[in-house]
């Protein structure tokens, strides 16, 4: 779903909120007629009131007890920002967008808005911030400096590149993101990260003011502690669908998650439509690599193809019609030994194909000169550069029952970047 249509939808059940909010008030509000006293409230003053009503620390003892509303109005309030769900930060939360629409809320009215113009002014929120081009909300804000100032090392080692957690725990403690954008390795990839991480963390730090709430677990029959669930929750709540196929997430499942995002804790990750033990198993194990937040590298593939790519054209890939090789990567694909199935989810085969593993040797074999012309020392050459460079070879064949004569090949191992690259040809199978 684009960010436009979502929008449009939260608007839509804004809407619905209201309506149903008025039900429950009955012919009792005092308050039902629209309020003459918001024509009256400057720009400072709504931005105030704005910021106070849609914050989530804002909760109902803030609005009956410090802003001194009529319970019924601050029950109200908070009713209808948390959403259908009743959990707060999540997907379904809803930002009062004007004061129209804070005021067709039942019991708000002048006196309402009286009360929550002096208490918002005396009592703002904090404000949001901008760092390395990644914007947080006065509550992101909160969360990622009290978790990142709180949370045990390992936690933000599994998030983020091991060299920027080890920085930010030693610049501990931080008063503001904005003070973590200095620190090195700590660029915009570890600053979304963290900020993925919010919603976790402000239930945490509401939760105590000394230690994160555990959230380890059984959860689709795959057990977490605390550090795994920690980060699997980030990642569920900040990696790509690239990133979540990548690590052995399937499509749909992967396309469920990122449309619930944000969690709080992995029940919730496997209460998603789809989610079973193989996605709360592939969380675990993507968790537990320690490749999550960690800043890719740009130096293997390059030096991988720069030692391979200039003999490709001096060989062919030897079956009953020859065909060229190409060179294929996969970034951030190789955190673990590949096998047939995950190289036939890599490159996007029907769910129909089948897969052959094959010998290594058998396609270094398969190499023949391109031309009479050819470097007679290029099979050599590119097959001295992959047993270099890589490690855990694997090739394998893939047979798609639309046409089983013409067979893809590939030869693929790991970088120690943590990459999955290697060559693809075509066998034809008659």
């Amino acid at each position: 779903m684009s960010r436009s249509i979502f929008s449009s939808s939260l608007r839509l059940l804004s809407s619905f909120a209201l309506v149903s909010l008025a039900g429950c008030a009955g012919a009792d509000d005092p308050e039902a007629a629209p309020s003459a006293f918001v024509s009256e409230l400057s720009a400072t003053d709504t931005s105030a009131i704005l910021a106070l009503v849609n914050y989530p620390g804002t909760d109902l003892a803030v609005l009956d007890v410090g802003a001194n509303l009529d319970a019924r109005a601050a029950r109200n309030i908070v009713a209808y920002r948390v959403g259908p769900d009743g959990i707060e930060p999540s997907i379904d939360d809803l930002a009062f967008v004007d004061l129209s629409e804070l005021d067709a809320v039942p019991y708000v009215g002048d006196a309402a808005f009286r009360n929550l113009q002096a208490y918002g002014l005396a009592h703002p929120p904090p404000g949001g911030e901008d760092v390395e081009g990644v914007h947080f909300a006065g509550w992101e804000s909160e969360a990622v400096v009290w978790g990142v100032n709180h949370v045990d090392v390992a936690v933000l080692d599994g998030m983020l590149d091991g060299r920027a957690a080890q920085g930010l725990v030693a610049h501990r403690p931080l008063a503001s993101v904005t003070a973590m954008g200095p620190v090195a390795y700590v660029g915009t990839s570890a600053l979304t990260h963290l900020r993925s991480a919010a919603p976790t963390w402000w239930n945490a730090m509401r939760g105590t003011a000394t230690t994160p709430a555990s959230l380890a677990g059984t959860f689709d029959s795959v057990a977490f502690d605390d550090v795994t669930a920690h980060v699997a929750i980030a990642i569920a709540n900040g990696a790509s669908s690239a990133e979540l196929t990548g690590h052995g997430v399937t499509a749909t499942p992967a396309a469920r998650i990122i449309a619930a995002r944000p969690f709080t804790t992995l029940a919730q990750v496997a209460a998603v439509s789809g989610v079973g033990t193989a996605t709360m198993n592939a969380l675990a194990t993507y968790a537990r690599s320690g490749t999550w937040g960690a800043e890719p590298s740009s130096t293997c593939i390059p030096s991988f193809e720069s030692a391979v790519a200039p003999h490709l054209a001096d060989l062919l890939f030897m079956s009953e019609s020859d065909r060229a090789i190409e060179l294929v990567s996969f970034p951030g694909a190789g955190v673990s030994a590949p096998t047939a199935s995950s190289v036939r989810a890599l490159v996007g085969a029907p769910s129909s194909s089948t897969t052959e593993t094959r010998s290594v040797d058998d396609f270094f074999v398969a190499f023949e000169p391109s031309s009479d012309a050819a470097d007679p020392d290029a099979a050599l050459l590119v097959e001295a550069a992959i047993r270099a460079q890589l490690t855990n070879l694997i090739c394998v064949k893939i047979h798609n029952t639309s046409d089983r004569a013409v067979v893809p090949v590939y030869l693929l191992g790991r970088t120690p970047c943590g990459d999955l690259v290697g060559l693809r040809s075509i066998a034809i199978e008659t």
